[in-house]
């Protein structure tokens, strides 16, 4: 019975054949093709034409490897072994058949190589999208830069004209571009803060602050927008929520504003109810709920999810601008919290935004009180030289003439490495005070300030340098310290922010 199963289930895979020296088949076992018997070698096929020359060498074994024969309509992959004798033997032709072998190596290369071949698109695609999302934070940062340069200009030429004599309709005028300054300098914030969650580089402070006095301050801010545009507004603050908690008190306030922000732009009719409560205080941890809820436009199920994301709007209506970027900062800034932020929606009826965010709660906690802001003073009996390094000419402006509304300064305004170091080194005409706009054209206002701490002379190394720029990353600060900046002054700025930071670094 065995030598039944082995003759039904063995396949063969050698065929033994003895050949003459002239290359006819004397013999063959007829394994794996038949009729080889009494045929000249290479009218069997043309491969076996390469063996004529060898049937007549001494004692010696010849190997071909991964032949691929078609005989008598059957095809395979096989190792052709002639073996030769001394003696005047006849040669032995073997044909090992590895076609099985063979497919399953090419397979595994096929396989290995498929993979080489993904991970190697795995890796360039990585590479482009890290190639792409530099590029992209460079532009956003590079971007903003530009647009605050005539940011500063609108403000400053806004704050000059609303000093001046005006009619109630000019002060009209200026209300209203003051309202679209600060919108346009709230959608670049948002800009650089996507660019910073995006790169990893926004990060939470944790200081103690008062809770109710930051609900407070949003409440009413927002009752009064409510009001203007004809909504009842509501809030709920819970009796037990803590009085002095720990936690980054601006990221929150960002988290609740764009929210409000949110509801009172896609609600024309009805109500909006600000509320806090607190769910549980235990571990020296307090749990607190905020809720959101507006009688507006509604959002749809299926885009519960696309609201978060940046730059995108569910809403086809044009008459509700902004950039879209709202909703994800607020899910970014939570999230850094380890919450999240969830939504419930009746689509046509209104909207409800809520956060549980955990926040330090305990008896130690103490809020240092903000210093009181000094009067800005300035010697009057001498005026300081400033040396303004900028290349913009609306900057320039700017800077001009809110110095010479003070009557304290002289300003000399340079553009390049080689003037800032000449017109600091001249003796007769000492400088007080440089401003230095960080991107020029064609320098970095950063090196041109390691070039100033290098110069030979006590007073001239050693002047104070402010730094007037949009880039204030983290590492951004950093390089400028090593520079030898002393100070930065954050883009776009007004009157009171300039006079302000010159005093302080003032010698």
């Amino acid at each position: 019975m065995l030598e039944v199963y082995k003759k039904k289930y063995i396949k063969p895979v050698l065929q033994y054949s003895i050949l003459d020296f002239e290359g006819n088949i004397i013999e063959s076992d007829n394994a794996l093709f038949l009729n080889f018997k009494n045929q000249y070698v290479g009218d069997i096929h043309p491969f076996f034409e390469t063996i004529n020359s060898l049937l007549t060498t001494e004692e010696n074994e010849t190997v071909f490897s991964c032949i691929h024969l078609n005989i008598e309509g059957k095809a395979i992959t096989a190792d052709i072994i002639l073996q030769t004798f001394g003696d005047a033997k006849n040669p032995l032709l073997i044909i090992h058949d590895l076609t099985s072998h063979y497919n399953n190596y090419q397979t595994t290369a096929q396989v290995r190589n498929e993979s080489v071949i993904n991970s190697q698109i795995l890796e360039l695609k990585n590479t482009y999208l890290k190639e792409k999302e530099v590029f992209k934070n460079s532009f956003i940062a590079n971007f903003s830069h530009e647009l605050r340069d005539p940011l500063t200009g609108i403000l400053t030429f806004t704050d000059i004209l609303s000093k001046t004599n005006l009619d109630l309709k000019q002060k009209d005028y200026i209300q209203i571009l003051n309202s679209s300054s600060n919108f346009l300098k709230k959608m670049i914030d948002d800009i650089l803060d996507i660019s910073k969650i995006e790169s990893g580089n926004l990060e939470l402070s944790i200081e103690p602050f008062y809770l109710l006095d930051l609900l407070n301050e949003i409440k009413f801010n927002y009752k009064l927008k409510a009001e203007q545009k004809g909504l009842e507004f509501s809030f709920n603050f819970d009796d037990k929520l803590p009085e002095i908690v720990g936690g980054d008190a601006k990221r929150l306030q960002q988290v609740l504003t764009n929210l409000l922000d949110n509801a009172l732009k896609f609600t024309d009719n009805g109500s909006i109810s600000f509320n806090a409560s607190l769910n549980q205080l235990r571990a020296q941890k307090a749990s607190i709920h905020f809720e959101i809820v507006d009688t507006g436009i509604g959002i749809k199920e299926e885009n519960f999810e696309t609201i978060f994301s940046s730059f995108s709007q569910v809403s086809n209506n044009h008459s509700y601008k902004g950039t879209g970027l709202g909703l994800a900062i607020v899910k970014y800034l939570v999230e850094l919290t380890n919450s999240k932020i969830s939504v419930s929606s009746n689509y046509g009826k209104g909207s409800i935004f809520s956060t549980n965010i955990n926040f330090v709660a305990n008896s130690t906690l103490v809020v240092n009180k903000p210093k009181n802001k000094k009067e800005i003073k300035f010697d009057v009996s001498r005026k300081y030289n400033i040396l303004l390094v900028e290349d913009s000419e609306i900057t320039q402006l700017s800077v001009l003439k809110i110095l010479a509304s003070q009557g304290h300064f002289f300003l000399d305004i340079v553009t390049k490495p080689d003037d800032v170091l000449a017109r600091i080194s001249n003796i007769d005409s000492e400088i007080d005070l440089v401003l230095m706009d960080i991107k020029l054209k064609e320098f970095r206002g950063d090196e041109i300030a390691k070039q100033i701490r290098k110069l030979p002379e006590r007073h001239q190394k050693k002047v104070p340098i402010v730094a007037m720029t949009a880039k204030i990353f983290k590492e951004d600060l950093k390089r400028y310290k090593k520079a030898g900046i002393n100070d930065v002054l954050k883009k776009p700025f007004n009157e009171s922010q300039l006079l302000e930071i010159i005093a302080n670094n003032l010698k």
